[in-house]
């Protein structure tokens, strides 16, 4: 009886709260990340860090997070135009473990974040490397 019990409660606990969403964002700025916008949870990342974090869904667009990073790099300005986004090709995914990074682009006056594909480094092997 009280393994049925407990299978039933496992059972509960993956079907409708396990996680089976999970991104990594790495933060390839040389600024601390604030009030990072994911899902309507707010994250704070610091510069040259990663940040793992658990979600329900996200909606990607040609496999980066759709839309731009919404978050605060202290003692700056953000960008204040707004951008049309087109939702062609958006697809929403709830499971996975995916790996994104944020990078910024600094102006003058302002900055302005944007989402890029995560990549490994892997040296290549040159003439003068030994195996």
């Amino acid at each position: 009886m009280i393994g049925i019990l407990c299978f039933t409660i496992a059972t509960i606990y993956f079907l409708f709260f396990y996680s089976r969403l999970q991104i990594e964002v790495y933060n390839k700025t040389d600024f601390d990340i604030d009030s990072l916008n994911i899902e309507g949870k707010f994250y704070k990342i610091q510069k040259r860090k990663s940040l793992v974090i658990d979600c329900e869904k996200l909606s990607i667009q040609d496999n980066l997070p759709f839309g731009t990073p919404d978050g605060i790099i202290k003692n700056m300005q953000r960008d204040t135009i707004s951008y049309f986004l087109c939702g062609t090709g958006v697809e929403e995914i709830k499971s996975g473990k995916y790996k994104f990074n944020i990078e910024a682009f600094i102006g003058k006056d302002y900055y302005k974040l944007y989402w890029s594909e995560h990549k490994l480094n892997i040296k290549k092997p040159t003439a003068n490397t030994r195996i």
